[in-house]
């Protein structure tokens, strides 16, 4: 039978965290597979300074909920609001694109006259 340990994958990581190391440090990373889309499904606030949250890592499934001091809770904030700016950047840029695909091939149906009144 094989060993499964001798399969085991590990992550090196700035400033010589483990995965789980840095999870602590930063809860939008995995402690489980490293992955960096660990969103919150549910939070509700323990006390003045310390968050109960619920998170998930959508690469490998993991959900684990833990009670987070604020530091922590304002860093996986900033990392929402980044990662939510650049899904709409991404979404803007992606909508133009498509929009001038559209304008070009009314244009070119334009100028072939494939365009009639009962199209509309």
């Amino acid at each position: 039978m094989r060993d499964p340990s001798r399969y085991r994958i590990t992550y090196e990581l700035p400033g010589a965290l483990t995965v789980a190391g840095a999870a602590r440090e930063a809860l939008h990373l995995c402690n489980q597979c490293g992955g960096r889309l660990v969103h919150p499904l549910d939070w509700a606030e323990d006390s003045p300074e310390r968050w109960r949250i619920l998170l998930r890592c959508p690469d490998c499934g993991r959900a684990r909920e833990g009670v987070f001091g604020r530091a922590l809770v304002e860093r996986l904030d900033d990392e929402l609001d980044r990662a939510s700016a650049a899904m709409l950047s991404d979404l803007k840029r992606i909508t133009h694109a498509n929009m001038a695909d559209e304008v070009e091939l009314f244009a070119r149906a334009l100028k072939l006259d494939l365009i009639g009144p009962d199209d509309f």
